[in-house]
């Protein structure tokens, strides 16, 4: 079992002789119409296998000034940008936090063509972790401009869910992941899971690898075959087509429907 909408879930096996036993035994099951996803192995045929994920990982446990030698030099260019641009980062956990974290994500995600989570979703993940849940919020001259959450599990954090606003040209993501990271830093944290990346999608993958980030392989496998759309952020077909009716919908209509439709989703 596993939270819906895990970026990575592999069966809790004690060796892959074990884990392989599993997913053999699922197939022996022949339940009708029977469909699979596991993500975090490659599982052998008949298992299906879609390698175009990664996840990345920042170590922390070392000086925060060995980590800032590695950020790239774009990246460092772009952080003293947003410095003179005037960005201003803050961090909460509160129902404020939420609220503004949450209007960005409606225009974030009807930028992307996707649909949103509902605000509960966000307020639920508030209640169950407490403490261990942190919104940061960049702003320029005011408005919000950029957002991130992260989890928190001992001393590993984990980055789940951001937002920018659509259009707007800033370096302020590169200045809250670097506060992010001076603050884990000082908490104790060891590792910045950052989450897995479509390979094709340059952009995200360019500025985890400048942040100094290490990829490892992420595969998903599938039973009995890999579906059309693995990735949203890799859209073809009918999926595609979707996604550019969504970014045309006013925003209060996709909080609506994707209050409706994501529970559907995972």
């Amino acid at each position: 079992m596993s939270l819906p909408f895990s970026d990575t879930c592999p069966p809790l096996a004690t060796d892959r002789s074990a884990a392989n036993e599993l997913l053999d035994a699922l197939i022996a099951e022949n339940a009708p119409g029977a469909a699979y996803e596991i993500r975090g192995i490659e599982g052998a045929a008949p298992w299906r296998t879609a390698e175009c994920f990664t996840n990345w990982r920042l170590e922390l446990d070392r000086p925060i000034a060995s980590i800032a030698d590695a950020l790239a030099s774009n990246f460092r260019r772009n952080l003293q940008r947003s410095r003179q641009q005037g960005i201003k980062v803050d961090q909460g956990c509160g129902i404020d936090y939420i609220e503004r974290f949450y209007a960005l994500q409606l225009e974030s995600r009807r930028g992307f063509g996707l649909p949103p989570q509902p605000s509960q979703f966000f307020k639920l993940t508030q209640q169950i972790f407490g403490r261990d849940v942190a919104l940061w919020i960049a702003s320029q001259n005011g408005k919000d401009v950029s957002s991130a959450v992260f989890l928190r599990d001992g001393d590993i954090a984990y980055y789940k869910w951001g937002a920018r606003l659509p259009g707007h040209q800033s370096s302020a993501n590169h200045l809250l992941f670097w506060s992010v990271i001076e603050e884990f830093v000082s908490q104790g944290v060891h590792t910045l899971d950052l989450g897995r990346a479509d390979i094709r999608n340059q952009g995200l993958t360019r500025f985890k690898k400048e942040l100094g980030a290490v990829a490892e392989p992420l595969p998903y496998s599938f039973y009995p075959r890999v579906p059309a759309s693995v990735s949203p952020e890799m859209l073809t077909g009918t999926s595609r087509f979707v996604s550019k009716v969504w970014a045309r919908l006013p925003i209060v209509a996709t909080k609506i429907l994707g209050g409706a439709i994501y529970r559907f989703l995972a």
